[in-house]
């Protein structure tokens, strides 16, 4: 599958840890996935999450039936053998996690690739490498989805961040139906996001709403630069 940064839309990340019963994981990623995400992140990461690499694996690929049933990529977080084995349109990596030379080479060209950018010098690291597709730039927002999210960035540095990367940007990171206007008006191409996912009661109701806030951009920030 090819990229196109309309994937990036409404960035779908998650994994059995953040659903109260993993029974429940499936059906929910197959009901966001049916109302509208763009793109789905299997992000198996935590307290609670799956270990063991033969469960990790049946849930990646039955993720990946589920992906292929709506036409959006499956991204792997963190994991580039399992993005392989499974054939996975894409792989995400952190900071912290594989660095993006390896990653890069590894892949050679055969799946889109997201890296983590939250600074302005992680972003400038970024625009000197090829075969990167996206960036993921947060928190945005505070947020306990994410035990290692850090300090919120705010959408004035966000802006920043997207004017200055030669790549796509998906916001992540405490965003929420009533922010997400003013994260959009930044410029970035779409947002990820987790709990706003998963503690969907209303699905078909609010994915609509984010696909109207999604498609009209919140208007333009305009922000002074000090």
């Amino acid at each position: 599958m090819k990229f196109n940064s309309d994937m990036l839309k409404i960035y779908f990340v998650a994994g059995t840890q953040d659903v109260a019963n993993k029974a429940d994981f499936l059906p929910k990623v197959e009901e966001i996935l049916q109302a509208g995400a763009t793109a789905f992140q299997l992000r198996e990461k935590g307290y609670n999450s799956i270990d063991n690499p033969a469960e990790l694996t049946e849930l990646a690929e039955k993720c990946h039936q589920l992906t292929q049933k709506y036409h959006v990529p499956l991204f792997i977080d963190d994991d580039v053998d399992l993005a392989l084995a499974i054939h996975a349109e894409g792989i995400h990596v952190g900071q912290k996690d594989e660095k993006i030379e390896s990653v890069l080479k590894r892949v050679q060209g055969s799946m889109i690739v997201g890296l983590s950018c939250n600074t302005e010098a992680q972003v400038k690291q970024a625009n000197q490498l090829n075969g990167i597709d996206y960036l993921g730039t947060g928190t945005v927002f505070e947020t306990t989805s994410k035990a290692d999210a850090g300090a919120a960035l705010g959408v004035a540095k966000l802006q920043e961040l997207v004017e200055l990367s030669r790549y796509p940007i998906v916001a992540i990171g405490g965003i929420t139906l009533d922010n997400l206007p003013e994260t959009m008006a930044t410029g970035v191409k779409g947002f990820a996001a987790i709990s706003v996912f998963t503690q969907m009661t209303a699905v078909p109701t609010q994915m609509q709403k984010i696909k109207a806030i999604v498609k009209g951009r919140g208007g333009k920030l305009c922000f002074q630069h000090v």
